[in-house]
């Protein structure tokens, strides 16, 4: 039973997050696009089936090296500190 006055608010405890397709050739926002079924890039035009944008991203990755490992960073940050430390001088 409600008293007079008094509303109840419902409210969704995670907002839905739209997930947003990056383009691998501008990196601009992707919309697929229902009557060419394609998923079609906003700023170059790109437009791609999901099988090719996989197939795009998969060889994009090839050709990128991730630094993991703890020694690559350790090394990389002494590199900078002692770059950044040379300039002060």
């Amino acid at each position: 039973m409600l008293m007079k006055g008094v509303y109840i608010i419902t409210m969704s405890k995670s907002p839905r997050k739209k997930k947003v397709t990056i383009c691998p050739e501008c990196a601009g926002n992707m919309k697929y696009d229902r009557n060419a079924r394609l998923i079609v890039c906003q700023r170059c035009g790109l437009a791609v089936t999901r099988n090719e944008l996989d197939k795009m991203r998969a060889e994009l990755r090839k050709f990128v090296e991730v630094e993991d490992t703890a020694d690559e960073k350790r090394r990389n940050r002494k590199d900078y500190l002692d770059w950044y430390l040379s300039q002060k001088e």
